[in-house]
């Protein structure tokens, strides 16, 4: 039996493109790899004038339209038993580009505000939302109500984020939602054919460099790692957002100033897209993900131990959903225990080899065939 169309509308202006760190097209991207190699098809529904140069799945183009302005945003509050309209305009495009008799899967990824609007519009489609954060912190119990009502399905990146949403649902509603986790390719992030002969070990950061994910965290325990003579090198590689040209941010010179105490022993690297960015984890000793909020999932975390990475990793939001009992964890902000389990592995090359095993076979749970597996079931 030949696998059904899927179609996916992403962020309006997103970049159906690897040039980018969205989480979201890595998802999209992903999946539909797999379906096409089980017989698929996917369509990605993407504005006129974004960059979507990722060869698998069919692109449609729309003239999009542009991202209402903060006050229509509060507006839109006011007028939520509407649905949000001045939102979800932004979406007709795209939905309009859904053949009117279409009777499979339309997936939304992170548009609640979307949900009605497809409902009316595309009223003999299977209507999935996607939710890769928590997408309702301004919306009432009411509205949360409402678009899960206007679902037929609301998918979860993790069983985190779907237990903030089934909290806030009727029990009639939870039934639709679903978790299909984030995955990694094995293939594509492996360990090194050799291991790095680095000396001092290379403590490395991978993310966007703003303070929820929590970079300045690691550079004070660094701080503290030197001031007790124990050697490492820390390299950080990320930048506000997803340029190598932007100029730094104050929070980004802040991170310098943090650093000063350790200069010789650290490297700022900007923003590198993903083709570039497995020889990234495979070039470091150990991984750090310190994030200081409650991330829904964290595909970095699955990329470094699929390299092999011994990690540290914030015990927040979805992260222990990823790393399993293949990494060990802190509780941020505190910083003296992020510096005591870098320390463990620092002291040790034996424990970090044996961490690296474990690594390596979480990371061959966590694979995108298994996330695949779990759409498809999500879609039943």
């Amino acid at each position: 039996m030949t696998p059904p169309l899927l179609i996916h509308i992403p962020t309006p202006g997103d970049h159906y493109s690897p040039a980018t760190g969205s989480a979201t097209m890595t998802v999209i991207h992903e999946l539909t790899r797999r379906h096409a190699a089980a017989g698929g098809q996917t369509r990605v529904i993407v504005n006129e004038g974004t960059r979507h140069d990722y060869t698998i799945g069919q692109c449609v183009t729309v003239r999009g339209r542009p991202y209402p302005p903060k006050w229509k945003r509060v507006l839109d509050r006011l007028l939520s038993p509407l649905g949000r309209p001045l939102t979800a305009a932004i979406y007709r495009p795209h939905l309009s580009a859904v053949d009117a008799d279409f009777e499979g899967s339309v997936i939304i990824h992170n548009g609640p505000s979307a949900m009605r609007l497809a409902r009316r519009l595309r009223p003999r489609a299977m209507i999935c939302l996607w939710a890769h954060n928590e997408l309702f912190r301004t919306y009432s119990d009411r509205e949360v109500r409402a678009v899960a009502a206007a679902a037929d399905r609301v998918i979860c990146c993790s069983r985190f984020i779907a237990g903030a949403m089934s909290a806030r649902l009727p029990l009639d509603l939870m039934e639709r939602v679903r978790v299909v986790h984030n995955g990694v390719d094995p293939e594509q992030f492996r360990p090194a054919a050799a291991r790095p002969s680095n000396d001092p070990p290379v403590i490395l950061f991978v993310g966007r460099m703003q303070p929820v994910k929590g970079p300045d965290l690691l550079i004070r325990a660094a701080v503290k790692l030197a001031a007790g003579g124990i050697p490492f090198s820390l390299r950080l590689v990320g930048s506000q957002n997803f340029s190598t040209t932007d100029p730094l941010t104050p929070y980004e010179q802040q991170l310098r100033e943090l650093a000063e105490p350790i200069r010789d022993r650290v490297q700022f690297q900007p923003f590198t897209d993903r083709a570039a960015i497995a020889s990234t984890y495979q070039s470091a000793d150990i991984n750090v993900v310190p994030s200081n909020w409650d991330e829904p999932f964290g595909l970095t975390v699955l990329e470094a131990l699929a390299c092999g990475l011994p990690s540290v990793v914030s015990r927040r939001g979805g992260i222990p959903e990823a790393a399993g009992d293949a990494a060990l964890y802190f509780d941020p902000p505190d910083v003296d225990q992020l510096a005591a389990q870098l320390q463990t592995l620092l002291a040790a090359p034996a424990a970090r080899a044996s961490w690296a095993g474990n690594a390596r076979a979480r990371a061959l749970e966590m694979t995108w065939e298994h996330s695949y597996r779990q759409l498809l079931a999500a879609l039943q």
